[in-house]
């Protein structure tokens, strides 16, 4: 390991991390000062890419089929169980999902199609893999996609046509009953396992600010870890007039995840995990706002672009600011 870069200050730290720090250990960090993690997750990243000149993977993403969905997850606009109003519709065309995928391609470098319920039909699933395997075709774009719970046989047609398959846990399992009933963690851990099984790339992640526990949060990520997922995508709660977590949040039953609490979770998650990429999806710009640059120095990854029921900045802003962040 060349370690000429390392501050000295957290040469341990770093050490540790690489080598496998425990969950007991990461609890720890929180007492840590955020420009300690952040120089930290700077130094891991330098260390893990070879000194190599550093890049960001960006990936974008369609609501490809919105709302009508029968889960009850506490946080999701597209729910039936909330009360959102959003644009609802069935399955895009090929035609349209295409040329959206076009539209991204001089932004990102991985384009996802993501649909709303548990799971799609088998007429859906077979459009979606010509969809993708098109934009493959026609685009220098690699492909996921967000489909809810896979059979056996949907997941090694993934396999056999190179897309990585997005599958968030959301949360810790502990946690999971207080934000989705209508399906288990366990449901959506076993679609990741056996994507693993048969070599799909996984891309798994949760959401911050739902009212979890810290100890929540970092059980989250050392499932991930013990998955073996690619990529790692955080989201931070955004939240929609309508849903559960909405309200929650309006009568004060919780507190919104701050900016420092934001930016040290998202720093923790990579020295939790540093040989994955750490990814940052939704909610950067409702929590962070104007310092979306200090994650950067925790970060692999970025979704640009509009998200499922929300709009994200112009993908210009963020290209400009990973430019200036020497990306």
């Amino acid at each position: 390991m060349d370690t000429s870069k390392l501050n000295i200050l957290d040469e341990e730290l770093i050490n540790s991390s690489l080598a496998g720090i425990s969950h007991k250990k990461s609890l720890e960090l929180w007492d840590l000062d955020l420009d300690v993690l952040l120089n930290t997750t700077n130094n891991l990243k330098i260390i893990c890419k070879n000194n190599q000149k550093p890049k960001m993977d960006l990936c974008s993403i369609i609501n490809a089929k919105s709302g009508k969905c029968t889960q009850n997850c506490s946080f999701c606009a597209q729910s039936i169980h909330n009360t959102c109003e959003i644009d609802e519709y069935g399955l895009k065309t090929p035609e349209e999902i295409l040329k959206n995928a076009k539209g991204m391609e001089k932004y990102c470098n991985r384009y996802s199609i993501v649909t709303s319920g548990k799971k799609v039909s088998d007429e859906e699933f077979e459009t979606i893999l010509g969809t993708l395997i098109s934009i493959q075709k026609e685009t220098s774009l690699k492909t996921c996609a967000s489909l809810g719970i896979l059979s056996k046989d949907q997941i090694k047609a993934f396999a056999e046509n190179n897309i990585r398959l997005h599958n968030n846990l959301e949360t810790s399992k502990n946690y999971f009953d207080k934000i989705c009933t209508t399906h288990s963690y366990e449901d959506k851990y076993k679609v990741s396992q056996k994507a693993k099984k048969y070599g799909v790339s996984v891309c798994s992640g949760g959401i911050f600010g739902l009212g979890e526990s810290k100890k929540d949060r970092h059980s989250m990520l050392y499932d991930l870890k013990e998955l073996g997922v690619d990529s790692i995508a955080l989201n931070l709660l955004h939240p929609i007039k309508g849903t559960k977590n909405y309200e929650l949040l309006d009568n004060k039953v919780y507190t919104p995840i701050g900016v420092i609490e934001a930016l040290k979770s998202i720093a923790i998650a990579k020295i939790i995990y540093p040989q994955s990429n750490i990814r940052l999806c939704g909610g950067r710009e409702h929590v962070l706002k104007d310092l979306q640059n200090l994650a950067l120095y925790s970060l692999d990854g970025l979704m640009v672009g509009n998200y499922l029921t929300t709009d994200g900045r112009n993908p210009d802003k963020d290209l400009k600011m990973l430019k200036e962040m020497g990306f």
